[in-house]
């Protein structure tokens, strides 16, 4: 089973920041990562990027190019009202 899934992110354009939502599902928490990401590129080794678990900054190096191209993004949701 994987250690931690990541649900969406959203960008904070003026700080080069990106927040990083999802869950460790060991634990069953739900985490919120601030990252830098300066030109709509992650940089895990910058030094304001936080000290993550090693399973969470593998994921995120992993997924690094999807989380670059907007892939998790929160803005590209597509949303519906039920009533």
């Amino acid at each position: 089973m994987e250690s931690f899934r990541i649900f969406y992110t959203y960008r904070t354009r003026e700080l080069n920041f990106i927040t990083v939502t999802g869950m460790d599902m060991c634990e069953k928490r739900l985490f919120s990562v601030l990252v830098y990401s300066a030109n709509d590129s992650i940089d895990l080794t910058h030094p304001l990027t936080p000290a993550l678990p090693e399973d969470l900054r593998n994921l995120l190096y992993s997924e690094k190019e999807q989380i670059d191209r907007g892939y998790y993004d929160l803005a590209s949701w597509n949303t519906s009202v039920l009533h």
